[in-house]
C-alpha cells in the first residue's frame, strides 16, 4: 500500500506523467549541461510519485537509491554503496512479502517450476563466484572490500527474489540492476570498461523505472507483456 492514497481515475495519467518526467530528466543527465547533482533527479522523481503510487517499501528503496546517486555525485563511494545496499534491502523486504502473499499460494511445484528455481539459484551462485573470485580481490582491503562483499550478497539476494516473483517486469528490472552494478564494480576494481557510463546508467535508470511501474496498480495489457512465468 502506498503512503498516500490516490483516486483510481488519476492512476494512469499520473503514471504516464511521471514516466514522461523521468525520461526527460534522464535525457537531461546525458546532455552536456552543467547542473549540480543532476544524476539524482530521475530516481528522486520516482520516489516523489511513489508516495502515492507504490508500496512504502519500494518507495523507501527509491529514496535510498536517490541518496545513493547523490553520494555518487559527491564522490563518496562508501556512502553510495551503503545507500544502495539499503535500497536493495527494502526491495528484498517487499519481494518477500509479495512472494508470501501472492506468489507462494498460487505456485504449483511442477517439474518446470522446480527446474526454473534451480536455474535461478545456479545463475546466482555463478554471479557470486565471479564477484568473489574476480572482482573482490581488486577492491582495497578493509572497509571497501568488506562493504563490496556484503553488497554483492545483498544484490544477489534481491536478484533471486526478483526472478521468483512470476513477473517479467520485476525479473527484468532486477537483472538490469545487477548488470549495472556489476559493470560499475568491474570498472572500478578490475579494469576500465569502454562506454562504462552508458552501460551502467542506461541499464540502471531502466531498472528503476521497471521496478517502479510494476509496483504501481497500473497494469499493461497482457498482449504486450514480455512473458509470464
Amino acid at each position: 500500500m502506498a503512503i498516500f492514497r490516490l483516486n483510481e481515475q488519476y492512476l494512469k495519467p499520473v503514471v504516464f506523467g511521471t514516466t514522461g518526467l523521468f525520461v526527460g530528466l534522464t535525457v537531461l543527465f546525458f546532455l552536456p549541461v552543467s547542473i549540480p547533482h543532476k544524476l539524482t533527479f530521475p530516481v528522486f522523481t520516482l520516489f516523489l510519485a511513489g508516495l502515492w503510487l507504490i508500496p512504502w517499501q519500494m518507495c523507501l528503496a527509491m529514496l535510498c537509491s536517490a541518496l545513493g546517486d547523490y553520494m555518487g555525485t559527491c564522490g563518496n563511494f562508501i556512502g553510495q554503496m551503503g545507500f544502495f545496499a539499503l535500497a536493495h534491502i527494502w526491495i528484498i523486504v517487499y519481494f518477500i512479502k509479495r512472494y508470501r502473499n501472492k506468489v507462494e499460494p498460487d505456485r504449483k511445484l511442477t517439474a518446470k517450476a522446480k527446474g526454473y528455481t534451480a536455474m535461478v539459484l545456479l545463475c546466482v551462485c555463478v554471479l557470486l563466484y565471479i564477484a568473489f573470485s574476480r572482482i573482490m580481490p581488486g577492491a582495497p582491503a578493509g572497509i571497501e572490500r568488506t562493504g563490496a562483499s556484503c553488497y554483492a550478497v545483498i544484490i544477489c539476494t534481491m536478484l533471486t527474489l526478483g526472478l521468483l516473483q512470476r513477473s517479467s517486469l520485476y525479473a527484468l528490472g532486477a537483472v538490469l540492476f545487477v548488470f549495472s552494478d556489476f559493470i560499475l564494480a568491474w570498472n572500478r576494481f578490475v579494469e576500465p570498461i569502454p562506454y562504462r557510463d552508458y552501460l551502467v546508467l542506461v541499464t540502471y535508470f531502466l531498472a528503476q523505472w521497471l521496478l517502479f511501474v510494476r509496483s504501481t496498480q497500473y497494469r499493461i495489457r497482457s498482449a504486450v507483456r514480455l512473458m509470464r512465468f
